[in-house]
């Protein structure tokens, strides 16, 4: 598939999302898609594969791209460990789910918050003991448009009162027992970091600015606050890395032949790009550093067979500030199930094989430069 990008903005909207071809007929579930290249998409979407004994942890379960791939390898088999710092908001959009009886036994949920670095190296070393092996990694959790203070408060009484709501509901604790939730408990040092950051994001807002018109996707370097800047690196970065290397013995002690790390990343963190624009240099700059993690460890785990990819979720969702949404009507041309099976690729081709991709960035399913 040809995968040149197009030279202008006119020229690319008419062009297929995937190939770039001139899109003159497109097809009937992608309407951004053209017919072959559509047809190859569905066909990976609606694919089933077997992951039973397999043991994958994602990071970010709660929502979006995260909570449609613990709910794909779910339903393949897997056994799924989830992070999310919202573990009772996940848990009760797990519960609803109407096949949930089939796999509540194999989902295990975790309150963390990637800030909290000490916090994250502690999960990681509860994890390699509690779990006898792990086969597949999903570094997911990422911050790309900083939650604004009152939108993370309200998430936050909310947590408090889903918490309080099972509780006192005979049939949702009975639902909720069968999903293991677990809080890491916080100390004095672990979070003095934390409070560090907090204190200079009073100090220093993000940006003085109407978040309805403009927030960090389309902010330049000088309008990016530390905290922000901090933050990305924190979770973006620094968090996989400690997963990836802190849970490297209990990918060893997996009896499966292959072993999977799947850094999500993004096109803004590639260079070889024609169009690169001014905006979220903190965040390409992330991206860009989870895949150079991705080339610089494929090297070393790789002897062990443990073979790591970064792969681009596709265009699933608009960053845009809710102004610009409404300005701009924005079709996009995959959707958050298309995203999961970009993600599990690498595994589903490569579980079963002697040389499975390894140290490259993936999108749409196929292999391209860094």
């Amino acid at each position: 598939m040809k995968n040149q990008e197009p030279a202008n903005e006119n020229d690319r909207k008419n062009r297929c999302y995937v190939c770039k071809e001139s899109l003159v007929v497109t097809h009937e579930h992608y309407v951004k898609l053209c017919q072959p290249c559509g047809e190859y998409n569905e066909q990976k979407r609606l694919a089933k594969h077997d992951l039973d004994s397999y043991t994958a942890l994602i990071t970010g379960g709660r929502t979006k791209i995260g909570y449609h791939t613990a709910l794909r390898l779910l339903r393949d088999g897997s056994r799924v460990i989830l992070t999310t710092r919202f573990p009772y908001d996940a848990l009760q959009r797990y519960i609803k789910e109407p096949d949930f009886e089939n796999w509540c036994d194999r989902i295990h949920i975790y309150g963390l918050d990637f800030r909290q670095i000490e916090r994250v190296e502690m999960f990681a070393q509860f994890i390699d003991k509690e779990f006898p092996y792990i086969d597949i990694i999903i570094n997911n959790a990422a911050q790309t448009v900083r939650m604004l203070d009152e939108e993370y408060q309200a998430l936050a009484l909310n947590e408090a009162e889903l918490q309080r709501q099972i509780a006192g509901n005979q049939q949702l604790q009975l639902m909720a027992d069968k999903i293991p939730v677990s809080h890491f408990v916080k100390s004095e040092n672990e979070t003095k970091g934390f409070q560090q950051l907090q204190q200079m994001n009073h100090e220093q807002a993000v940006m003085n600015h109407n978040p309805l018109l403009h927030n960090s996707w389309t902010a330049h370097s000088h309008q990016i606050s530390v905290v922000e800047m901090l933050e990305v690196q924190l979770i973006n970065v620094t968090a996989p890395f400690l997963i990836n290397t802190k849970l490297k013995d209990a990918m060893l002690r997996s009896p499966h032949q292959n072993r999977f790390i799947v850094n999500v990343s993004a096109s803004e963190g590639r260079f070889n790009m024609r169009r690169k624009g001014g905006y979220h240099v903190h965040t390409n700059m992330a991206k860009a550093s989870l895949n150079m993690m991705t080339l610089t460890m494929s090297k070393e785990y790789k002897k062990h067979r443990i073979f790591i990819t970064s792969v681009d979720p596709g265009w699933v969702s608009n960053q845009f500030p809710d102004q610009v949404k409404n300005d701009r009507k924005i079709q996009l041309p995959l959707d958050f199930d298309d995203a999961a099976a970009r993600i599990c690729d690498p595994v589903y081709e490569g579980k079963d094989v002697e040389r499975p991709l390894t140290g490259v960035f993936l999108k749409d399913y196929q292999q391209v430069d860094w």
